[in-house]
C-alpha cells in the first residue's frame, strides 16, 4: 500500500447521511477548537509542504446512538479549509482491523487516520477527543519533551500503526495524553477526556517546543 501523504490506506463504505454528524452544541465546540488548530497552523494545506496534502485531522467520540466505538472525525483532505462545515465531517460507526476496513457515513471519504484514532478510543473508554496534528517543532524536540512515540519504520495509517498506538497507549496511561509519530514526518497526536484538555495540553507542548529552540538559537558558541 502506497505512504504518500493523504492516501487513504484501508477499505471503506461511505453511506449518505441526511443527518447531522454532531448535536449543535457538540459541533460548535469540535468548530472552535478546530480553528484554534487551523489558526496555529497545526492542521492546514500549504504548497510547499508534505507535497501540498492537507494535514492534520480531529475527531470526538459520540455514543448518542447507543454505541460505544462511534466517533466523527473530519474528513480527508478538508484541513485547508479555513471554517469547518457539516460536510466535513463522517461518522465512523465500525472499524474491522482484520480486514482494515471502516464502515461511515457521511460526504467525504474519512480521515486516512481514522483507523488509528479508532484503536486511541479501543484503548480507552474515558478519552472523548483525539487531536492528529503536525508541527515541525514539536516532532523535533519530542526527545526533550519526553514524549512516547511510535518507531520510526512506522508509517502512518498502516495496520502497523495502529498496533503501535494501541501498545503506546497501554504503555502510557497518564490522561490527557500527547505523543508523536517518528516515522510520520512531524506528526503528533493529542488525546484526552475533553477537547478543552487535549487542545490545552498540545498548545503547552507547543510552547515548550518553542521555547526550547529558541533557547538553543540564544545559547552563546
Amino acid at each position: 500500500m502506497s505512504e504518500q501523504e493523504g492516501t487513504i490506506q484501508f477499505a471503506y463504505e461511505l453511506q449518505p447521511n441526511a443527518a447531522p454528524a454532531l448535536a449543535a452544541d457538540a459541533f460548535a465546540e469540535l468548530a472552535a477548537w478546530r480553528s484554534i488548530l487551523f489558526e496555529l497552523d497545526l492542521l492546514g494545506q500549504h504548497s510547499d509542504r508534505y507535497d501540498g496534502f492537507a494535514y492534520g485531522n480531529i475527531s470526538v467520540r459520540d455514543s448518542s446512538n447507543g454505541a460505544a466505538l462511534e466517533f466523527v472525525i473530519t474528513a480527508s483532505q478538508t484541513s485547508g479549509a479555513a471554517q469547518l462545515s457539516g460536510e466535513h465531517l463522517v461518522r465512523i460507526t465500525h472499524c474491522n482491523m482484520e480486514r482494515f476496513w471502516v464502515d461511515a457515513y457521511g460526504v467525504e471519504p474519512p480521515s486516512s487516520e481514522t483507523i488509528t484514532h479508532a484503536m486511541v478510543y479501543a484503548a480507552d473508554p474515558k478519552l472523548k477527543c483525539v487531536l492528529h496534528v503536525h508541527n515541525p517543532l514539536i516532532w523535533r524536540q519530542r526527545s526533550a519533551l519526553n514524549l512516547p512515540e511510535t518507531a520510526a519504520d512506522v508509517g502512518y495509517g498502516s495496520p502497523a500503526m495502529c498496533q503501535a498506538v494501541a501498545e503506546l497507549m497501554n504503555q502510557n496511561q497518564s490522561r490527557p495524553l500527547t505523543f508523536a509519530t517518528a516515522g510520520h514526518e512531524d506528526g503528533i497526536f493529542a488525546c484526552g477526556h475533553n477537547l478543552r484538555d487535549a487542545g490545552g495540553l498540545l498548545v503547552s507542548y507547543l510552547a515548550k517546543a518553542r521555547a526550547l529552540e529558541l533557547a538553543g538559537a540564544s545559547a552563546p558558541t
